[in-house]
C-alpha cells in the first residue's frame, strides 16, 4: 500500500490529512488546556483544505490534459 501511495496522484491530499491530524494533536499536547485551544486547529484545517483543493485542481487538470492528448491521436 505504501508504494501505491508514493505513486498516487492523491498523495498530497493524504499528506494534508496526516498533517492536520498530527498538528491538531501536537498543538493540544503543547498547550494542554482543559478545553480545546482552537486557533492552531483552525490553522491546520485551513492549510489542509488548501492543500487538498490544490491537489484536486491539479489532478483534474492533469486528467483533462491527458484526455485531450489521447483524443487527438
Amino acid at each position: 500500500m505504501k508504494k501505491k501511495l508514493i505513486n498516487s496522484e492523491w498523495r498530497l491530499s493524504v499528506m494534508a490529512l496526516a498533517v492536520f491530524i498530527g498538528g491538531s494533536i501536537g498543538s493540544q499536547l503543547v498547550f494542554l488546556p482543559d478545553v480545546p485551544y482552537l486557533p492552531p486547529i483552525y490553522g491546520w484545517l485551513t492549510g489542509s483544505v488548501l492543500m487538498v483543493a490544490v491537489n484536486v485542481i491539479y489532478v483534474l487538470y492533469k486528467r483533462k490534459k491527458n484526455n485531450r492528448a489521447g483524443n487527438e491521436n
